[in-house]
């Protein structure tokens, strides 16, 4: 890909940086307004679409909602029903000269739905923990892709703000402006625009078509994945590099030896299967290998400081896809790129990971 003729991009930084803690310890958030409403949501990469609560949203009222789609988004880290409205805005990024302009999800109800049936449920939880009407301080901004299967049939890449730039510095971003839709994740925060500049020093993944005829919908990252020293599983393998969440989620085959205990989740609280310590992953990211990426489950210092999660959940299953979710702290070692015209993933290692023989 040849990025040379495109010049225009833009930094949103993140406002959450600290001084004192590793990058990426906790969720990376951006600040922006809505007409009068000042949010400053968790950037997720694991879902896609913005959330914000009808009860704080500006001049909601239910005959506004009903003019408007009914939406939903189930989160599967957290058992989570989101159920409202589409509704289009325009929004103004404070710490950058940027505008977007996507529909958000106003929720006007939210479940707790640990039986959610993402096939057939919709917008419905039969069975739910909890639900909360008009739910308050609901603030998350879903910039991933390749999700619709999850729970997020309607997060495609028209609810993405961070595909949908409408100006930069009060110039309208058009279909002839030097600008390639697509963004790059560092640790000072998002730019978006790709260059020859800033993607200088990438390897890239080509990623398969997504489920929709949106140019700009591409399927998850292949992947293979392995714990201990068997060969990896690469069939039907996927990844998801998600600032969401700090632990790691795996689906494994049922073939591959691992060693299990039960712990409460760092998410939800509910008990959950994790890797026992000392027990070695390995991920290769892309059918070319674009980037590789291993830690020792339990090594303090490489969660403290590195690229290791807190804990990672296992789903053995010999009907299920392998699959990895690394969590946020991956992005410690590594910058990352979306080329959302193109369909291809890039990463840039940042400090040597070869850590797994500590």
């Amino acid at each position: 890909m040849d990025y040379s003729k495109y010049t225009v991009e833009a930094l949103i930084p993140f406002w959450n940086v600290s001084s004192t803690s590793p990058p990426f310890t906790d969720g990376p958030r951006v600040a922006f307004k809505v007409d009068t409403q000042m949010y400053n949501p968790v950037i997720d990469t694991g879902s896609c679409g913005l959330i914000v609560s009808a009860a704080e949203f500006p001049n909601w009222t239910p005959e506004l909602a009903a003019q408007h789609p009914v939406g939903y988004e189930y989160l599967s880290s957290s058992r989570k029903l989101y159920v409202g409205n589409w509704i289009p805005k325009t929004i103004h990024f404070l710490q950058a000269n940027v505008t977007a302009s996507i529909p958000i999800l106003v929720v006007s109800k939210r479940y707790i739905c640990p039986g959610y049936n993402s096939t057939s449920d919709g917008p419905k939880c039969t069975f739910p923990t909890e639900t909360i009407d008009m739910p308050t301080k609901i603030s998350l901004l879903g910039v991933g892709f390749g999700r619709q299967f999850d729970g997020q049939p309607q997060g495609n890449p028209d609810k993405n703000i961070f595909l949908n730039v409408a100006s930069i510095d009060g110039t309208p971003i058009t279909p002839t402006s030097p600008f390639h839709t697509g963004y790059k994740i560092t640790a000072e925060g998002v730019i978006l625009g790709l260059t020859a500049n800033n993607t200088a020093g990438f390897s890239f993944t080509n990623l398969k078509k997504g489920m929709t005829d949106d140019a700009h919908d591409w399927a998850p990252i292949p992947a293979c994945i392995r714990v201990g020293n068997v060969p990896c599983v690469a069939v039907n393998t996927t990844a998801m590099i998600d600032t969401g969440i700090d632990q790691m989620y795996l689906t494994l085959p049922t073939a591959m030896p691992v060693k299990t205990h039960t712990e409460p989740s760092r998410s939800t609280g509910a008990n959950v299967t994790v890797l026992d310590d000392g027990q070695v992953v390995e991920v290769q990211f892309g059918e070319s290998g674009a980037a590789d990426y291993g830690f020792r489950v339990g090594d303090t210092i490489l969660v403290g400081k590195g690229t290791a999660p807190p804990q990672v959940i296992v789903t053995r299953s010999s009907t299920k896809k392998p699959y990895v979710n690394t969590g946020r702290h991956f992005l410690r070692g590594f910058e990352v790129v979306f080329d959302a015209v193109g369909g291809r993933y890039g990463f840039k290692k940042l400090k040597d990971l070869d850590d797994t023989n500590q």
